[in-house]
Parts: structure tokens; C-alpha cells; sequence
């Protein structure tokens, strides 16, 4: 191909996507596209459903003001109203899933928007997104409440341009309310919450909007969604300083420089953890723009660089004051989600050239390919060499054993949340209790059974202490006789059995008590 060929080939492609690129609903045709493909490949992945999502299935049973004093309920309410239309089973988890990226990668854009100066700008800064780690693949295989936050965070940035652009009443309400949704959350929203105020507060032209009387709006909406939950809490009485401790290992004993030089270079890891593989590519691509003059930055863009280095700093307090050695991806979630809107906000007042946009869209499509990719190979292959295997399990075949057994509905003792929220899709008329996971519910009045199963390959085929434990609180005891125990191949494999035991107790009644009482006893396992 001659020179003026290769320079009338590149020339049309040049066009052409500047004609793609121009038309403004380009964005989310793509992000339609995106959603539908991984629904489709998680819908063909396996039945169960795995880390996290077996949580919220054991927590969805009932409506609450609170579950587990670990995480808020605004996952598990939404699970629920899932439930509600889609039916208990795994395409409500996947739905969920799925309309929550889909709101994160939106409200990114609509930032984008608020804050760039075209929709192309905005659009790139968005589906970069997805070129963080996190969400390149773990929000595929665990986030819940993580990714949920991560919707609120996005949402509650968009709500304070929109508060600073017009000053409205309806402003600040959405404001207050996206605030309140954030703290239902995650308990770790303020992490990013405190930062964003701090850095519109650096700015006159934000601050004024902030020191305003209807503020107090805000304030009032959200005092007034949380106080159901906050008073839950109160009744909750859970060590939250011993849980976050447990967490980041500060109760282990070391040195304190010790501590301090693993905890900064744990900071540090995970932040570049995080930002890969985005920053390497935002830094190729905008390797001219460090030398260009710059225009006029906005107060959005001045504002929207402190989040990210606050954010950092607030972990580097954990570490000086807490000694906290380990920090989870949700911490970094806090941090820097904003980042890649930031940095196309300083990016944008440099010129950019098409050829690097064009660049970056393929690296965007590279990387979601290659993790689509990896998603199916992880589905196909898993079973050969996973240990626990959890959502390799062949549940199917374990319940239609079980329904020939002759159980019917009733409640459902498991070892493990894994193996209960797996039966809760399986039996959606019982009630399940994972031992090893309390969430309180309420007793079922249908007349029926009490079962207990647990995964044999991985908890040895007597029966579980933390089961044990569960039906002694009930006053109910071993019947004579022994489990019936079942194996089946793990899904796709031909070779590696999986076994479960199970045991449907005929001196118990529904709610696990023994036969013939109606005294009220608590459900679940030790607090």
C-alpha cells in the first residue's frame, strides 16, 4: 500500500469515527451492549450464584430496617424488590447486578457531562470505568454492596453539580437523598463523602452553594431516610471498631514503624492496583498534553482533583492513628472511582487529538473483551482445579434428591451461606438459616419440615457443629438414625464428585422446634 493509500485509509477512519463519535446517544448504545453481553454470558455461566450474592439471598427473606450489622440493607431491599418482579432465582441477582453497573457507568457519564466540554469527552471518561481494575473484573464475579456504593458515590457527585449549577429545592432533596442512599450503602461511603465536601468547600464558586440555607434540606432529608436504620443499629450492639480492626489486622502486634511502612506501602499497592490498567493507558494517551498550555480550569476541574488525594490521605490517618496494615477494594472504591473523570477534566483544557481517542477506545474494548473472555474460560475450566467450589456445586441435582427424599418447604439449616443461598434459589418457598452467617427471621406459619445440609466435601460428612449449635438453641436434638448423602459431578466436570449430607428431621416442626411447642426461639446461629 503507498503512502497517499495509507494516508487516505487513515483519513476516512479519522472521519468516520468522528462521525460515530458526534452522534450523541453513541454512549449508550455501547453501554447497552455491554450490559446485555455479560447478562447473557452470567446467565450461561452456572446456576448458583457465588461470593457475596449468597449473603444477600440468605438476607432477602423478609423486610427489615437492618440484616447483618456488617453491611447497610439498601442491597438486600433492592435483592428483594428483584425478587418481586423476576421471582426468586438467579436472573433477579444477575438483573440487579447488571442495572447497577449500568447506573455507575451512567451517572459517570452524566458527571462527565456536567463537567466536560463534549459529550465525547464524557463518554470516554465514563466507559474508562470499566479499565479499572475492580471493575474490569471483580464487579463481575462479587461486588454487591462495593458496586452499589460505587452507583451512590457517582450519583451523589452528579447531585452536587447539579446543586451548584442551579440551586434549586429539587437539588438539594436529591442531594440529601443521594447522601442517605450512600450511607445505606456501605458504612465506608463517608470515606468519600467527607473528601468531596472538603474539596467543594476549597472552592468559592462550590462553597456558596454548600453554605446555603437550603442545605439544611439536604441535611433534614437524609437524617429523615437514615433514622429507621441508625435506630436498628442502635438494638444491633456490634463492635465496629473490633470488626474494622479484624479487617485491616491492626489488632495484631507489631512495631509501630512496622506497621506504619506496611500499611503506607499497602496504601500505595492497592491505589495502583486499582487504577490498573487505566492509568497506564490515560498516560499514553495524554503523554503531548503535559507540555501543552492549558486553558482556564472550571471549579468542577479544580474540585474534582482533592477527592482522590484526600481520599488517600484519610487512609494514611488509618494508618498513623489505627496502625491499619490492610485496606479492601472498597476503601480504594472511596477513593478513586472519580479519578478518571478528574483526570479527563484536566485532560480537557489541553488539546487531545482524535487518533489518541481512537487509541483509547480500543484499549477499552480490548480490555472488556479479554475479561469476557476470561469470564467464559473461568466457567469452562474452574472446576478442574478450584478448591472449595462453591459455584461449581451441582445444587440442581442436590435439591431434586432432596424434593424425592420428601421434603417440601419449612426452614433450611446450612452450614455454610454459600450452600444456603444456593438453596434459597433452589426451595424459594422455604425459609434458610446459614449458620455461619446470622441475619434474624421471622417464623413461617405453613405447616412443613426441618432440613439440615451441609457440603460434605468440604465440611466431612458429620454433622456441622455450627448446626448443631443452631438446633441446640431450639431445643431440638439429634433423632436417631444418620443423614442421607448424596454425590453428583461438579458442573461440566466428568471427573471431580461433589457430596453433600442432608437430613430432614422428624422430631422438629417448620421453624425447627421440637414437634408440639409454639414458644418463640430465635433462629440462627450464634450472635
Amino acid at each position: 500500500m503507498s503512502v497517499l493509500a495509507r494516508e487516505t485509509l487513515a483519513h476516512r477512519t479519522s472521519h468516520r469515527l468522528s462521525s460515530v463519535l458526534a452522534w450523541p446517544h453513541w454512549f449508550w448504545v455501547i453501554l447497552a451492549l455491554y450490559l446485555v453481553a455479560h447478562v447473557l454470558l452470567r446467565l450461561w455461566e452456572t446456576p448458583n450464584i457465588g461470593k457475596n450474592e449468597v449473603q444477600e439471598a440468605v438476607a432477602a427473606q423478609a423486610w427489615a430496617w437492618g440484616y447483618q450489622p456488617r453491611n447497610p440493607p439498601l442491597h438486600t431491599w433492592l435483592l428483594m424488590g428483584a425478587y418481586g418482579v423476576f421471582g426468586v432465582g438467579l436472573l433477579a441477582h444477575v438483573v440487579l447486578k447488571y442495572v447497577l453497573l449500568g447506573a455507575a457507568l451512567g451517572f459517570a457519564f452524566l458527571c462527565g457531562r456536567r463537567v466536560l466540554s463534549t459529550t465525547t469527552l464524557a463518554a470516554f471518561a465514563a466507559l474508562s470505568i470499566t479499565l479499572l481494575a475492580p471493575f474490569a473484573w471483580t464487579v463481575h464475579t462479587a461486588s454487591t454492596h462495593t458496586l452499589l456504593m460505587a452507583v451512590l458515590i457517582l450519583a451523589t457527585l452528579w447531585a452536587a453539580m447539579r446543586l451548584t449549577t442551579t440551586g434549586r429545592l429539587i437539588d438539594y432533596a436529591i442531594f440529601g437523598l443521594a447522601i442517605a442512599l450512600g450511607l445505606l450503602s456501605k458504612y465506608s461511603f463517608p470515606l468519600f463523602l467527607a473528601p468531596l465536601l472538603v474539596a467543594m468547600l476549597c472552592q468559592r464558586e462550590l462553597r456558596r452553594a454548600l453554605l446555603n440555607w437550603r442545605i439544611a434540606l439536604s441535611l433534614g432529608l437524609a437524617a429523615l431516610v437514615l433514622a429507621p436504620h441508625i435506630i436498628w443499629m442502635l438494638t444491633a450492639r456490634f463492635d465496629f471498631v473490633e470488626f474494622l480492626a479484624e479487617k485491616q489486622h491492626s489488632e495484631v502486634a507489631q512495631p509501630y514503624l512496622v506497621d506504619v511502612a506496611s500499611g503506607l506501602g499497602n496504601v500505595a499497592l492497592g491505589a495502583l492496583s486499582f487504577l490498573a490498567p487505566f492509568i497506564l493507558l490515560f498516560l499514553l494517551i495524554s503523554r503531548k498534553a503535559f507540555a501543552a498550555p492549558a486553558g482556564a480550569p472550571s471549579p468542577w476541574a479544580r474540585a474534582l482533583l482533592l477527592p482522590p488525594i484526600l481520599g488517600l490521605g484519610l487512609l494514611a490517618v488509618d494508618v498513623f492513628a489505627l496502625r491499619a496494615t490492610q485496606f479492601e477494594e472498597r476503601y480504594m472504591t472511596c477513593a478513586l472511582l472519580v479519578t478518571p473523570i478528574a483526570l479527563f477534566a484536566w485532560l480537557d483544557r489541553r488539546a487531545i487529538e482524535t487518533r489518541s481517542l481512537r487509541w483509547l477506545g480500543i484499549s477499552i474494548a480490548v480490555v472488556m473483551a479479554i475479561g469476557f473472555a476470561g469470564l467464559a474460560g473461568r466457567a469452562l475450566f474452574y472446576h478442574q482445579d478450584c478448591n472449595r467450589c462453591w459455584e461449581e456445586m451441582p445444587i440442581e441435582d442436590v435439591a431434586r434428591d432432596i424434593r424425592t427424599a420428601g421434603f417440601t418447604n419449612g426452614t433450611i439449616i446450612a452450614d455454610h451461606y454459600n450452600v444456603g443461598g444456593n438453596m434459597r434459589l433452589a426451595f424459594p418457598q422455604s425459609r434458610i438459616i446459614a449458620a455461619n452467617y446470622y441475619v434474624a427471621q421471622p417464623d413461617i406459619e405453613a405447616r412443613g419440615q426441618c432440613m439440615l445440609v451441609w457440603n460434605a466435601r468440604n465440611a466431612g460428612d458429620a454433622v456441622p457443629a455450627l448446626i448443631a449449635n443452631v438446633i441446640a438453641q431450639n431445643n431440638v436434638s439429634l433423632p436417631a438414625g444418620a443423614p442421607t448423602y448424596f454425590e453428583a459431578p461438579l458442573r461440566r466436570s466428568t471427573n471431580r464428585m461433589d457430596r453433600f449430607g442432608y437430613w430432614i428431621l422428624p422430631n422438629a416442626d417448620a421453624n425447627c422446634r421440637p414437634l408440639g411447642t409454639d414458644q418463640p426461639q430465635v433462629a440462627g446461629a450464634n450472635r
